[in-house]
């Protein structure tokens, strides 16, 4: 039916000077996480909803720990996750330590809790354009995802993240030891995922 219409993807709305970068020192002073070694973040509304995949996070997380290199770093305290909103009761399995920071009501507290960040995990087995992913590359943060909905839209693979086949568990956690393993990549993509977050909406309606 709508074979010859011309089609435009019109983004969410980002205030940029809100979702800014902060030095991560910084941030992770303000919300109290480590202030050294590796930190992942997860974040929804609700963390038991389905979609939004934490089973798949917590499974691939698990198969983080068969690489001994993960394993040194998640004893030594090197590795651990944050995440916002409601917690789910899967937590409880997790095979590193959270930091479980609750609801965040205040954008500028937000885009501290994605600056203080190394990576987003968004393990969503389904979804649209979720804001949670422009709100991290705005404050500069990559991501690593599943390969659904909007999201490849999103994340331009190899410069401001990553992304797993949806549903992939092992995948995703080949994706998160490779970044691990790599924090001069991870600094690299820092100011690349704040420009893309910029020119995301320009790109997509030249399109």
């Amino acid at each position: 039916v709508f074979g010859r219409c011309r089609i435009e993807v019109i983004p969410y709305g980002l205030e940029t000077d809100c979702f800014r970068p902060w030095p991560r020192a910084e941030a992770r002073r303000r919300l109290g996480l480590p202030a050294e070694g590796l930190l992942l973040l997860f974040g929804a509304d609700w963390g038991d909803e389905k979609r939004k995949g934490f089973e798949e996070l917590v499974s691939a997380l698990a198969l983080c720990l068969e690489n001994s290199t993960f394993r040194q770093r998640v004893s030594a305290g090197q590795v651990c996750l944050a995440a916002f909103g409601r917690p789910s009761a899967a937590a409880a399995r997790l095979a590193v330590p959270l930091h479980a920071i609750g609801l965040v009501e205040h954008d500028g507290l937000l885009s501290a809790v994605y600056s203080a960040a190394d990576l987003f995990l968004l393990p969503s087995r389904e979804d649209n354009l979720p804001n949670t992913v422009l709100e991290s590359l705005s404050c500069g943060t990559p991501v690593v995802a599943f390969d659904t909905g909007g999201i490849p839209d999103m994340v331009k693979e190899g410069a401001t993240g990553a992304l797993a086949p949806a549903g992939d568990a092992r995948a995703l956690s080949e994706l998160i030891l490779s970044l691990a393993a790599k924090p001069e990549q991870l600094e690299r993509m820092r100011p690349a995922c704040r420009r893309h977050a910029f020119s995301f909406g320009q790109r997509r309606a030249d399109k």
